[in-house]
């Protein structure tokens, strides 16, 4: 079995929420589509430095969707895309459900081909309600398997009341901002929810 790391948007720490699972549980990691320049599986690297990482099928140079990266390097996303044969492995989508792959294939069908059970990370933010009931209604709308939601920053505990009630899925866990990130992973516990996964 395997988990999918999706967020609400880009940038709003996808990689972090990767890196604590991989780090406490010991899976491996898998970036399919990789934009921009700043690897993400560095990231990693650095924050859980004894993850397996899966090497990615595309690194595409724009920090764009892998659509308009793609295009831009003057390459074609293919079938290589659905080929990998993976368990064990948190995967790390790129942006939000919603970014174009190709034509006619967004990160959401990726999720659905990959059949992992999906964590949705959000950051706590004006407006982080209206985007995790969006991204919550289309995962449901692809009967796509929501494990939970994971929070980046501080959040009331009413708001957090209400995103639970509103969306049907439960907010597993928060992970507070801070200078010593390493080290405050490593002192959050992964709930059961997530470690179950890889029973």
């Amino acid at each position: 079995m395997n988990i999918f790391v999706t967020g609400t948007d880009t940038d709003v720490g996808k990689t972090t929420v990767a890196a604590w699972i991989c780090q406490q549980i010991g899976v491996a990691y898998w970036k399919p589509i990789q934009t921009g320049n700043m690897r993400d599986s560095e990231t990693i690297k650095i924050l859980s430095p004894h993850t397996k990482i899966i090497d990615e099928v595309y690194e595409l140079n724009a920090p764009l969707s892998p659509y308009d990266a793609a295009k831009i390097d003057d390459i074609s996303i293919d079938e290589k895309l659905l080929k990998r044969r993976i368990d064990n492995t948190v995967i790390e989508g790129a942006g939000g459900i919603l970014v174009p792959i190709k034509v006619g294939f967004h990160m959401v069908d990726l999720i659905k081909f990959y059949n992992a059970r999906t964590i949705v990370v959000a950051r706590s933010k004006l407006g982080v309600i209206n985007h995790i009931l969006m991204t919550i209604e289309v995962l449901k709308a692809r009967n796509i398997d929501i494990l939970g939601i994971i929070i980046n920053g501080q959040m009331e505990e009413s708001i957090k009341q209400t995103i639970e009630l509103f969306s049907g899925s439960k907010i597993l866990a928060h992970i507070p901002h801070g200078n010593d990130l390493k080290g405050m992973l490593r002192s959050i516990h992964v709930p059961s929810e997530i470690s179950e996964v890889f029973r």
